[in-house]
C-alpha cells in the first residue's frame, strides 16, 4: 500500500486527476488544502508522495516543499504548475522533485505520475 497526499485548494478542478491517481487498489490518497494540514499529515502519516498544487491557501508551494524536506529529507514530492520547463527548472533546482504536472492535469498525466512513482528506488 502506498499513501499519497494532494495539497490543493481547488479539489473540484482536479477531480479527474484524483480519481485516476487513487483508482489502483494499492493507493490511498489523502487531500488537504493548507500548509498546516500538509505538514501535520507528513508528520503523522509519512506519505510516500506529496503532490502540491500551485494553488494552496496559505503558502508558496515551493516554500512548502522546503518545509516538508525539513520534516523528512527523503520525502517524494511533485508539483502541479503552470510554469514552463525553464522556469520550473530554475525555481525547483535542488529540491529533488519529480517532473512537473500541468496545471490542468489529465488522466494520462495521473497515470504517468503513478508509473514514474512506482519506478522510484526504495519503494518496493
Amino acid at each position: 500500500m502506498y499513501t499519497l497526499l494532494l495539497v490543493s485548494s481547488r479539489m473540484g478542478d482536479l477531480s479527474d486527476f484524483t480519481a485516476t491517481i487513487s483508482a489502483p487498489p494499492d493507493i490511498t490518497l489523502h487531500q488537504v488544502d493548507s500548509r498546516k494540514d500538509a505538514l501535520r499529515m507528513v508528520r503523522e502519516q509519512n506519505p510516500h508522495l506529496v503532490i502540491i498544487d500551485q494553488e494552496i491557501r496559505d503558502n508558496n508551494p515551493l516554500e512548502l516543499v522546503m518545509e516538508l524536506l525539513a520534516v523528512n529529507a527523503m520525502i517524494n514530492t511533485a508539483m502541479i504548475t503552470s510554469m514552463d520547463a525553464d522556469e520550473w527548472h530554475e525555481k525547483s533546482e535542488g529540491l529533488g522533485m519529480m517532473p512537473p504536472i500541468s496545471d490542468s492535469p489529465t488522466e494520462k498525466e495521473a497515470l504517468a505520475l503513478l508509473e514514474a512513482f512506482r519506478k522510484m528506488p526504495g519503494l518496493a
